[in-house]
């Protein structure tokens, strides 16, 4: 365009024309400085407007084109090069604009740097020091270095703030830590473990509420230390509490400490000292379950616990009255419920109406502790159940966030936890780990039960009245289902498991079906149709003497006889036949599900060598098989129910 309105400007051909002052080579416009007003000429501009037009003479005529003369192929490439070169300009104009907006957007964000300090330090020339062998880079200004030397002390005082706080928490922890008081109470490796496989990462507390007096003050009411009915200490509650590897359920039973047992070997223990004597007591039977802690003292409780319940124990907590009252008293109060007014020939009236009451330590131990209660027909297992539905109050209140989320009360009751406490494997971080993995857990995957004994008249030398006997056969179920994971009654249903067909498929199977086939459960077995072969020629009459048992239990057996030798025992079954194989597996639980695409809808008995030839009654329909049912007569309480409700 021209600038003087005399006409059009061009560069000459070869490029050696005159060309604006301020513009160089490849650039149609000079871009330096800021851009003129729209009422104000540039300055390049302005300074020959000042001057006057140039000479007429001093125009080379080779730059200057109009619009008028023919349009040659010189021209079309004069007008090429003079659109290219305005594109480049527009380009140039928009790369500008949008580095402004960038600054204003970074000044929004920062708005301590200012622009120069931004041009000062990104885009200016470094500036040569005479003593430094590189160039030095651009200063900070004042107000940056002030607000870079406050944020250094911000972050220098946080780093310190939980550098102390930290230290503080570890202080605690061993302070706790240093107050419990160790004991070897823990018997290693066992042999009365069941199935170790199968608890690896399970955690099974073996819980002792002692009666000693032992250090008791006269006003805390708990007896006199000194008198011969209360010296000593014996197992006054008795409780495992087990947690499976998934932390997703939680078991305690308790065992009546009336409860005729069998002592095992032991080493006689002195309560008074806490220590072994070195005396060796030998095994004796029809002995209350109180008598194991009181004369050989934890290990002989552990010993006794891990050959009834087949859990191998792995943490062992003694807690006494003092301890247990200064528990209930850290947390406040915890509810109970009683259904009509307490009055214990020994303790006096606990509570004189019916109704939902907050109770604080003494008056919980009391309601704990009372053994001869007006209207209790049913004595020491009528405490028992008053103590399981204590501690589910007291449980839900110490897992309440008004507990974890309190540190003050959260330290008060783990402070009154230790001072009271032996036990081994019960370091405060390992407690609060097993917290925090159990915050998640519902009240109602937690279940109390009592183990199945039965009241027999007779005394005997252990009991001068009613007797309290072990049902043994229903105790193993219990604890068997406890390994497997069984649910128990009044349990909540697992939410969070992904497949609920997903079962054990016992405790000798080693392998499982394809994913083709769906898992079975448990039908009703009469008059199900089932074979029965002998693939073990060194066990004759296996075939004969199964099928007999099969059909006393109701199963319809065909095609019994022999089959070529096999390599282990196996249920054979096909597609459609998932829920047969599953309750036929039930009834002979050392046999493997093996899925066979060409058996159908039929299932084989495939008897293989080794076989130990158990045939049981099938497990209850609808319940996952390999699995152990549970007891039906089974007293529980659960811990989601309100036991006011």
């Amino acid at each position: 365009m021209p600038v003087d309105g005399s006409g059009p400007r061009r560069l000459a051909e070869d490029g050696s024309g005159p060309r604006p002052a301020g513009d160089v080579p490849g650039r149609r416009f000079a871009d330096d400085g800021p851009a003129a007003a729209p009422d104000q000429a540039p300055p390049v501009i302005a300074a020959r407007l000042d001057a006057g037009p140039e000479p007429r003479e001093a125009i080379d005529p080779a730059s200057l084109t109009t619009e008028m003369e023919a349009i040659s192929d010189d021209v079309k490439k004069r007008r090429e090069v003079d659109h290219t070169l305005a594109r480049f300009s527009a380009v140039h104009d928009e790369l500008a604009e949008q580095e402004r907006l960038r600054k204003e957007r970074r000044q929004k964000l920062m708005p301590w740097k200012a622009e120069h300090d931004e041009d000062a330090t990104e885009y200016a020339s470094p500036v040569d020091d005479p003593h430094d062998d590189g160039p030095r880079r651009g200063g900070r200004t004042a107000k940056h270095s002030k607000i870079v030397r406050a944020v250094k002390v911000v972050a220098l005082t946080a780093a310190v703030l939980v550098f102390v706080s930290t230290g503080l928490g570890w202080g605690a922890m061993f302070y706790i830590d240093s107050k419990f008081t160790e004991i070897d109470a823990l018997n290693t490796n066992s042999a009365a473990v069941h199935e170790a496989e199968k608890q690896l990462g399970d955690e099974n507390f073996l819980i002792v509420g002692s009666d000693t007096r032992a250090g008791a003050k006269p006003q805390d009411g708990v007896g006199d230390p000194n008198s011969e009915d209360t010296a000593g200490a014996r197992s006054d509650v008795l409780m495992l509490a087990h947690i499976p590897a998934d932390r997703k359920r939680m078991v305690v039973v308790s065992v009546p400490r009336d409860l005729l047992i069998k002592r095992p070997k032991c080493e006689r223990w002195n309560p008074d000292t806490g220590e072994y004597t070195g005396e060796t007591l030998e095994a004796e039977e029809d002995v209350k379950a109180n008598e194991p802690y009181a004369i050989g003292g934890p290990k002989c409780v552990s010993a006794f616990m891990t050959e009834l319940t087949g859990l191998e124990i792995n943490h062992f907590i003694s807690v006494d009255f003092n301890g247990f009252k200064g528990m209930v008293d850290a947390i406040g109060t915890v509810p109970v419920c009683v259904p009509r007014p307490m009055d214990d020939d020994e303790l006096g009236v606990i509570f004189d109406k019916a109704g939902k009451f907050e109770v604080n330590g003494d008056k919980a131990l009391d309601y704990v502790r009372a053994r001869k209660v007006d209207g209790e027909v049913l004595g020491d297992y009528d405490r028992v159940t008053r103590q399981q539905k204590f501690l589910s109050s007291l449980l839900r209140k110490a897992l309440s966030s008004e507990i974890l989320l309190n540190p003050g009360k959260l330290n008060a009751f783990l402070n009154a936890f230790a001072a009271s406490t032996v036990g081994q494997n019960i370091g405060v971080n390992d407690m609060l780990t097993l917290a925090q993995s159990l915050q998640s857990l519902e009240a109602g995957r937690v279940t109390f039960v009592t183990v199945p004994h039965k009241t027999s008249e007779g005394p005997t030398k252990s009991n001068d009245d009613n007797l309290e006997l072990l049902k043994e056969e229903e105790t193993r179920a219990l604890f068997q289902a406890i390994i497997d994971g069984t649910p128990l009654p009044e349990e909540t249903p697992d939410t969070t498991a992904t497949d609920p067909n997903q079962a054990a498929q016992g405790a000798t199977q080693t392998s499982t079906p394809p994913a083709g086939p769906k898992q079975g459960k448990v039908i009703d077995h009469k008059g199900l149709k089932v074979q029965v072969r002998n693939g073990d020629p060194d066990n004759d009459g296996a075939s004969r003497r199964t099928t007999l048992a099969l059909r006393e239990l109701g199963y319809d057996v065909v095609i019994p006889g022999d089959a070529p030798p096999a390599e282990k025992t196996v249920i054979l079954y096909g597609i459609g036949a998932e829920d047969a194989a599953a309750t036929l597996l039930s009834s002979v639980p050392g046999a493997t599900l093996q899925f066979q695409a060409n058996m159908g809808g039929s299932v084989q008995l495939l008897i293989g060598p080794g076989w130990d030839e158990e045939v049981r009654a099938p497990q209850p329909a609808g319940t996952d098989p390999g699995k152990t049912a549970p007891p039906e007569d089974l007293d529980v309480v659960n811990a989601g129910k309100d036991p006011c409700a």
